[in-house]
């Protein structure tokens, strides 16, 4: 996990041995850093270099003798928060930028009716393109156990959080075999603050792959053991759906949650959320 997070300040897994190496023994010249990493001390002043550079690392000359200490872990959370302070007004800025260079694509270059995604990163851009949308209602077809396998409650969490900031309302229909724990998964509560109704399919409504209708398009993702999803702009369908997913929806049962299970997450929702697939 540490690899992961310093790799997205641009930190090799060499360079985080070399600063967790530094954190345990402390103060180090090259050459002891070298000897016990088993790498080549012009290696080593390289890795050093660049942490130096991050500000992980400092120097400092006793008799003669070059040693590197490297600074507390709270550096690397102060490192963070400025990478997601630049990365969020960059973000400002850009939607600022946005009207204009819609203006400069020409259409025969938009977006196409049919886009097919495999792997869990290809499910989780189709999930993404919902959030490209604000103030719209939606309908979910969702076994919802089978996405958070899937997908992970990392990224639903982020995807749920989004999704309320954007007032994007959905109804959600759950199969009674797909169900999940909300005291385990809190982000998937439902009522007014969550912009979000859920209900039960009847029994014997069972299925594994979902659809999630918004604006003119369908998303559909599949379970794990297929591992492919694909969204699809049409009217035309959206409208056919439509009329399937009312049908069961007066079938179905309201599920109530309850909302102690839920009020952390409640209470954060405005705090800064960032995917835990995009690197800061």
């Amino acid at each position: 996990m540490l690899n992961d997070i310093l790799s997205s300040l641009g930190i090799t897994e060499e360079e985080t041995k070399t600063y967790v190496l530094l954190l345990e023994i402390g103060p180090a010249t090259a050459s002891q850093l070298a000897q016990k990493m088993g790498k080549p001390r012009p290696s080593l002043y390289g890795f050093l270099k660049r942490l130096q550079d991050k500000g992980l690392v400092t120097q400092s000359m006793k008799m003669g003798i070059r040693t590197f200490v490297g600074e507390q872990p709270e550096k690397v959370n102060l490192l963070l928060k400025q990478k997601a302070e630049d990365i969020a007004e960059k973000q400002k800025s850009f939607q600022n930028l946005l009207p204009e260079l819609g203006k400069t694509i020409p259409s025969k270059f938009l977006n196409p009716k049919f886009q097919l995604y495999e792997g869990e990163e290809g499910l989780k851009h189709v999930l993404r393109d919902m959030l490209l949308y604000r103030n719209i209602e939606t309908q979910a077809f969702w076994p919802i156990k089978s996405m958070v396998d899937i997908l992970s409650p990392e990224f639903f969490r982020y995807h749920n959080k989004e999704r309320i900031r954007n007032n994007i309302y959905t109804r959600a229909l759950w199969p009674l075999d797909k169900m999940v724990d909300i005291q385990k998964h809190p982000y998937l509560g439902s009522g007014k603050e969550f912009k979000r109704e859920i209900r039960t399919a009847p029994k014997g409504v069972d299925f594994s792959m979902g659809y999630w209708i918004y604006n003119d398009k369908v998303a559909f993702i599949s379970s794990r053991k297929e591992s492919f999803g694909f969204i699809i702009e049409s009217r035309e369908l959206v409208e056919t759906l439509l009329v399937q997913f009312e049908i069961m929806w007066k079938l179905s049962k309201p599920l109530k949650t309850k909302t102690e299970y839920s009020a952390g997450f409640l209470r954060d929702i405005n705090a800064p959320v960032q995917d835990p697939n995009v690197f800061l």
